[in-house]
């Protein structure tokens, strides 16, 4: 028996006998994943890269998740939609656990768990891949590379200017342009909200009118439900607001909103930050930007560029999520990239990978020892190399190296103290040298004798 499980149902694919005589059907992968060949891998791979090296100059230091988790853990403080879009399966002790939807949660348990006694401000970044259920994949896939960065034990602007410098920083880092970053305040829009009295149907319907800049049906919509002629001007000069700077001649008189003056304080204090670090002309502000994740306590972001028409990364200040997950009383800021949306946007922008300088060699012969010390020599020396194991003729050789971007096909004779022959498949030319030389020119150091 093959241990495969066989539906009766036929389906419009090609079948194949496997051993014992069961069959199964070729399957495609699962509705929302997808295989990622060498091409784009190198593409996925150029693009972690520059960010791990970002991140690591900014001095944050790398962790890593399992990729299954208890639901308990997951679901903590993220909102009933991010509960409902992760997978979740049954443990054999009836425990119930989940893949991973988001990397703060996880990020959050290493720091209460793991991390209690390493001193604060904690810096760490994230490369891992997330999954979520969902019955449209046009915007996202069910699986999905997020690449983040979490600053714990911080509240200050500089902490929150330093996270949007360095989403900026690592943005330009893998060669993307034009980049725009569009800020909000959680707590700003709902406390404001909440100063209302209105119930949440309607809070619903103003956090719409702002999104579309709807100014004539926000003042209609305020002025029937009776808002304080305070609050109502609030409300609209927010709405007016593009960048940091025009949020500071905002403010409301009364104690009962001691709360929101200090947001707004705070938001000013940052855009301070934000000019020091050179970047506050990529920064506006948005008064009805808000995240469906529901942690968030101050600011929060997303980052895009032109003619995407979807976010490349999203993130903001999380200061009361920490220690749902145990004692530890730790206000944090962070943020999450999408490889794959940073991948399409680069794309969008005519961007290339850079290719890889170092040098390929193909090693062929009829004596298989040479063969073998010629491709260790070569690899000691970091060249590229593999071996010719096929046995196919000296001419299907190059044509194969050509097709896989080979620079030289090495044929070996029965002894690397003779000349090889070195095809340089570039060039179309090819010439005898010695091994020794040949390596020489690489910038390889030679361990045959002469």
């Amino acid at each position: 028996m093959c241990g495969i499980w066989v539906s009766t149902h036929k389906l419009p694919t090609e079948e194949k006998l496997c051993q014992g005589g069961i069959t199964f059907t070729n399957l495609h992968t699962p509705k929302g994943t997808r295989d990622v060949l060498p091409k784009e891998v190198k593409q996925y791979s150029y693009i972690e890269n520059q960010l791990r090296k970002n991140f690591e100059l900014w001095n944050y230091i790398e962790v890593r998740s399992p990729t299954i988790e208890f639901v308990e853990t997951l679901s903590t403080g993220v909102g009933s939609e991010l509960v409902d879009a992760m997978f979740k399966f049954q443990d054999f002790d009836g425990k119930l656990l989940a893949l991973r939807a988001e990397m703060t949660a996880p990020v959050a348990r290493i720091v209460t768990t793991r991390m209690q006694s390493t001193p604060e401000p904690i810096r760490l970044f994230y490369v891992n891949n997330v999954f979520r259920y969902s019955q449209s994949y046009l915007k996202r896939e069910r699986e999905f590379c997020q690449a983040g960065v979490e600053l714990v034990g911080c509240n200050t602007s500089e902490a929150d200017g330093e996270i949007l410098a360095l989403l900026t920083s690592s943005l330009k880092q893998i060669g993307l342009n034009d980049v725009r970053i569009d800020l909000g305040h959680a707590s700003l829009l709902r406390d404001l909200l909440n100063a209302t009295e209105i119930n949440e149907q309607q809070k619903t319907v103003i956090q719409s009118l702002l999104a579309c800049r709807d100014a004539i049906g926000l003042k209609k919509l305020m002025e029937q439900n009776s808002f304080p002629s305070n609050l109502r001007d609030t409300f609209i000069e927010l709405s007016r607001c593009r960048r940091l700077n025009d949020v500071s001649s905002v403010s409301l008189n009364g104690s009962k909103y001691d709360k929101v003056n200090e947001q707004i304080t705070s938001l000013t204090e940052l855009q301070k930050t934000l000019i020091d670090y050179k970047v506050e002309d990529v920064v506006f502000f948005d008064f009805s930007l808000t995240k469906k994740i529901e942690y968030y306590t101050g600011m929060v972001f997303e980052a895009s560029v032109p003619n995407l028409g979807l976010p490349i990364g999203s993130g903001g200040r999380y200061d009361n999520f920490i220690q749902k997950f145990g004692k530890l009383k730790l206000p944090a800021t962070g943020f999450a990239l999408e490889i794959g949306k940073l991948l399409q946007a680069l794309t969008a922008q005519g961007f290339k990978i850079p290719k890889n300088t170092k040098t390929k060699v193909i090693v062929t012969s009829k004596f298989r020892n040479p063969a073998i010390e010629a491709i260790k020599t070569l690899r000691e020396s970091k060249v590229i190399t593999s071996l010719e194991v096929t046995r196919r003729s000296l001419e299907k050789t190059i044509k194969y190296g050509k097709s896989m971007e080979t620079d030289f096909v090495v044929s070996v004779d029965s002894s690397l103290k003779v000349p090889v022959t070195v095809y340089d498949l570039k060039a179309d030319t090819s010439k005898k040298v010695t091994f020794k030389t040949f390596l020489r020119n690489l910038g390889g150091q030679s361990k045959i004798e002469k």
